[in-house]
């Protein structure tokens, strides 16, 4: 398509190893729009070899206030249902700036690879050097191999790689609202990671009347946003007293997805002072509270002051906190940090209940941002982020007309 899409959508087969370009045609987005919605459309399409598709939102990577989100789809191991896992922070825009809009992986690989996808070009590279490795080290030793610290990655560790249905794909070093077991169906096609890069640019209709209509709603969106930040900045964490007086005193800054004006995530620091702003040789002094209903789960279950710490722990090892959380008898952060290290390495099979999230697409709200490619915490906060403004900006964006049930599944 020639707006806010590349031009194919790819299609990985980790058994033969080979890529294909698949042409997005216009009628297709017609029909099916993006992000969620589409991802259902190319499931289908592929369902008899068990594929994986990561799509970008109508506008992610835009302007659009919110346009951080791509989504993950594919048939949960935990549920036995097809889902979608919000692709948030900067990994989410990174995918359709890579030349890929929506790529499609599918069948299985014969030993450890990662999918290094890059300006219109997708590699399959071994990857048996990473596994056993911990999320932030499979990271760090990805960005260094390719030579690029921007890299944006979608990863696994050592949970994933023991297919446990507790497992979570991580986004960089920290967890990202998988519910579902994803991160063992990456172990189960011997793909330890996504990595993504690209400088690619997308194409509007009207450009210039797109960004003067963009900045108008940028600042409604900031006022109806507020100035809350962090913890404060959102309503649906059930957070104990004495849980958020710990995490305050560690509080070191709060954090915005790409091109939102909401900081709701918290970077705590427990390995140094929390309040300096000095460089230091710590290259490892905290945890981003990327997941604050997954921080809540660990520190009700650990002392207050050691959650973060065991969130740390809990993101490297590439596990689901909610799964884990009601397993951790250990109070203190060394002693649930070795409980979950055995968890990681187990081979439990077992089927827990999928924990209601807020922000997955289960309502009219939440299934339009999961199709625009728009932060779901920024679009349940903001009324105006909604079909019928969706609606409304794909119409200008294009040139083509848009109804608010196109942002419907």
């Amino acid at each position: 398509m020639d707006y806010v899409y590349t031009e194919y959508y790819l299609v990985v087969d980790l058994a033969t190893g080979e890529t294909e370009e698949i042409e997005l045609e216009d009628e297709f987005v017609q029909e099916y729009v993006g992000g969620a919605k589409l991802n259902l459309a190319l499931y289908d399409k592929y369902k008899d070899e068990d594929p994986i598709v990561f799509g970008s939102g109508f506008f992610s990577s835009t302007l659009f206030p919110g346009s951080c989100l791509s989504v993950l789809t594919a048939k949960s191991p935990l549920t036995g249902e097809v889902a979608h896992a919000p692709i948030t922070w900067n990994a989410g825009a990174e995918l359709k700036f890579t030349g890929y809009s929506f790529v499609v992986v599918k069948n299985k690989a014969a030993d450890p690879t990662y999918l290094w996808l890059h300006d219109e070009i997708a590699d399959i590279v071994d990857a048996s050097a990473l596994w056993g490795k911990d999320t932030w080290e499979a990271t760090d030793a990805i960005r260094e191999e390719q030579g690029e610290d921007r890299i944006q990655l979608l990863i696994i560790g050592k949970a994933g790689e023991n297919k446990l249905t507790s497992a979570q794909v991580i986004n960089n070093y920290w967890g990202d609202g998988d519910r579902f077991g994803f991160g063992a169906l990456f172990g189960e096609k011997n793909l330890k990671a996504i990595a993504m890069r690209g400088m690619g640019e997308l194409d509007l209709d009207d450009p210039d009347a797109f960004i003067e209509k963009v900045e108008g709603l940028f600042k409604e969106v900031v006022t109806q946003a507020g100035t809350a930040k962090g913890f404060d900045a959102i309503d649906y964490v059930d957070m104990p007293a004495d849980l958020r007086a710990a995490a305050d005193k560690q509080t070191h800054r709060a954090d915005a997805d790409f091109n939102s004006p909401l900081a709701y995530k918290v970077y705590l620091k427990y390995r140094e002072d929390p309040k300096s702003m000095d460089m230091t040789d710590n290259w490892n002094p905290g945890v981003l509270v990327s997941d604050p209903i997954g921080f809540a789960a660990i520190g009700k279950a650990v002392n207050p002051d050691a959650a973060g710490e065991v969130l740390e722990k809990v993101f490297r090892l590439g596990l689901n906190p909610l799964a884990v959380a009601p397993k951790l008898t250990a109070k203190d952060a060394a002693g649930a940090i070795a409980e979950l290290e055995k968890l990681a390495e187990s081979s439990e099979a077992e089927k827990f209940d999928a924990v209601y999230s807020p922000i997955a697409p289960t309502s009219d709200r939440m299934e339009a941002a999961y199709i625009a490619g728009i932060c779901p915490v920024l679009a349940a906060k903001v009324e105006i982020l909604n079909a019928e403004t969706f609606a409304e900006y794909a119409s200008l964006t294009t040139g083509l007309d848009f109804d608010a049930d196109a942002f419907k599944m």
